[in-house]
């Protein structure tokens, strides 16, 4: 309604103006109560010119460049049907009131287009970018600060996949801790280069900050990397995240998330690294995908490493990440920008969110509890709903759902639960000293059973694209191992 009001507004002052300039801020030959009157044909017109060129759905968030022939092709109709009202429809004198001169007709609509699109570009500059805090829905969870920023202060910390959404603010964070030396570990070059940049640019001993181009599953280049430093923390962030597509290749699931933990868990052991983080998911919750299979696995593998050993080993499992490269943010913001539709799975699809920073922050202060053989569980409150979270997008960016924003249903990918679960009740995890971090109580197979099962995998691993997302699940049935 507010658009609909500032839009007829614009058209009203174009018209008056119009008439302004064409007798020279003097009173038109038939009056300005004529004048005036004629303007509903203009409103109407005007109006029709905006709805057939969609005009009306380009908020000040949405408009660009690129819409311009939009509002162009508007005027440009209303303007053509003021003419041919003048020349075609309407030619005698009785009906001069709805047939403004073709000069009045062209000013108002090049003043109609300037100021349509003013309207909307002033306020654009007034807008605050919407932040992935606004789509929570509740507050963003406090970290006690200074005790995390004490945990990493003087210490070398190595972060793999440190050019990962999760990784890169691990990076920030433990950086502005002022840590002895920090070492970016991630496969992509150019995420690399992006993060190692950010924090080159924010200064500090910038000789304590190393990039490596690496896979951490390299066991040799891990084993060099890590003698050589002797890490008091791994953050290990390094990870295929992506339910779908990892549901479309679940060997590389296999490999990466869960051998290559292994393999890079197995040197940490050995090197004697202070404390072993891996960055796990809900997803690994009762698993249907190969992607929460792989991160269960890598949980199982890893957990099998605690006894007898200077490590500290644990995992961290939370919920989806707002704004990350994987999530639904960034999709939405690109359909609701292009005028829709967006495009949800399942209205009853429902998932628990934190932001970049509030998880992190979690998961530095859930490293400086671990004693061994933890899986840390962050309570993320309450569930969110896809549709909700598109409305909400619609909404901040001045639109309508439903209206100005379709929303299609495309229904349910392979390997998405409707629901996820974190496992904070009572009786399946105890409190720490945070009230959002929970320590799951979570079976852990014998040894034997680990090694049977490592060595399935190791065997599964070489099937390639033979390998099916069912193989990966009956992994863990066949062991019978409760997640």
């Amino acid at each position: 309604m507010t658009r609909f009001l500032a839009d007829s507004v614009v058209l009203f002052v174009a018209y008056v103006a119009a008439f302004l300039l064409r007798f020279d801020f003097g009173t038109p030959t038939w009056g300005w109560q004529t004048v005036l009157c004629g303007f509903g044909a203009a409103f109407v017109l005007g109006w029709a010119g905006l709805l057939l060129f969609r005009c009306h759905r380009l908020s000040p968030r949405t408009i660009s460049l690129r819409n311009l022939p939009r509002f162009v092709g508007a005027v440009a109709f209303t303007v053509i049907c003021q003419l041919v009202l003048r020349y075609v429809v309407l030619r005698d004198d009785a009906s001069i009131v709805w047939r403004p001169p073709a000069s009045v007709a062209v000013m108002a609509g090049v003043l109609a287009l300037a100021g349509l699109l003013a309207c909307r570009y002033v306020r654009r500059l007034q807008l605050r970018p919407i932040e992935v805090a606004d789509l929570l829905g509740r507050g963003e969870s406090e970290v006690n600060t200074p005790t995390v920023r004490e945990g990493f202060a003087g210490k070398t910390v190595i972060i793999t996949g440190a050019g990962g959404s999760i990784g890169s603010e691990l990076s920030r964070q433990v950086w502005a801790a002022h840590p002895k030396r920090l070492i970016l570990v991630e496969l992509s070059e150019a995420a690399l280069y992006q993060i190692h940049t950010q924090l080159f640019d924010q200064g500090g001993d910038t000789s304590a900050l190393l990039p490596i181009v690496a896979d951490c599953g390299d066991r040799a280049l891990m084993r060099e990397l890590l003698t050589r430093e002797r890490p008091d923390f791994l953050l290990h962030a390094a990870a295929y995240k992506h339910v779908p597509m990892m549901e479309r290749n679940p060997v590389e699931a296999l490999r990466n998330n869960a051998l290559a933990t292994r393999t890079l868990a197995e040197e940490a052991k050995a090197i004697g690294v202070g404390t072993f983080v891996l960055i796990s998911t809900d997803k690994a919750i009762h698993p249907v995908s190969s992607l929460g299979v792989s991160k269960r696995l890598a949980e199982i593998f890893m957990r099998d490493l605690t006894e007898d050993g200077k490590t500290r080993f644990c995992a961290v499992r939370f919920g989806n990440v707002l704004g990350s490269s994987g999530s639904v943010v960034p999709r939405f913001r690109q359909q609701i920008a292009k005028g829709g539709p967006v495009t949800v799975t399942d209205p009853r699809m429902e998932r628990y969110f934190m932001t970049p920073s509030e998880a992190v922050g979690l998961i530095l202060q859930a490293a400086t509890f671990a004693k061994g053989g933890e899986i840390f569980v962050l309570d993320m409150g309450k569930p969110m709903t896809i549709l909700s979270l598109a409305e909400t997008m619609i909404r901040l960016s001045g639109l309508r759902p439903g209206k100005d924003i379709p929303i299609v249903f495309t229904g349910v990918r392979p390997g998405e639960k409707l629901t996820e679960e974190l496992g904070v009740d009572a009786t399946r995890a105890e409190r720490t000293d945070h009230e959002r971090i929970f320590v799951g109580h979570i079976p852990q197979l014998p040894h034997p059973a680990v090694e049977a099962l490592l060595a399935r995998c190791d065997t599964l691993s070489q099937s390639g694209l033979r390998l099916t997302p069912e193989d990966l699940r009956t992994l863990l049935i066949e062991e019978g191992n409760q997640p």
